[in-house]
């Protein structure tokens, strides 16, 4: 099981740096205080919502910008990190195609320890 995080690829060397992703980067998130996941995505969906809302913002981005980040929902659970599932009012006009309980939420931050292999890659290729 995955939980996927979408990022801006020019917030990578931050990213890198504190050795996991945090709310301190994302100010503009309407679910302020959490980071926001996908659990087990099936379409992309919310990545292209997270385009839309990020498109008027003070970092625009499009597809091409979007860097995927998997992390691997066992191993988070076995450590004890709390995942929330989605309270309804953070998932309003966050994905409106897509149910409610395929969402989750990590409170301020979450280390790259957790990333699926497949996503450790794909980061060392940027670094």
């Amino acid at each position: 099981m995955i939980l996927r995080h979408y990022t801006h690829r020019q917030f990578l060397p931050a990213i890198v740096a504190r050795g996991g992703i945090s709310t301190n980067l994302h100010t503009e998130s309407p679910h302020s205080g959490y980071l926001l996941f996908e659990l087990n995505p099936t379409t992309d969906q919310l990545a292209q919502t997270v385009h839309q809302f990020y498109s008027n913002s003070e970092h625009p981005w499009d597809e091409t910008d979007t860097v995927v980040l998997d992390f691997d929902f066992v191993k988070l659970q076995a450590a004890g990190i709390e995942v929330h599932k989605t309270p309804h009012h953070f998932a309003d006009g966050l994905a409106p195609n897509q149910p409610a309980d395929s969402f989750r939420f990590v409170q301020s931050f979450l280390s790259l320890g957790y990333l699926t292999e497949a996503s450790r890659e794909q980061l060392s290729e940027y670094y």
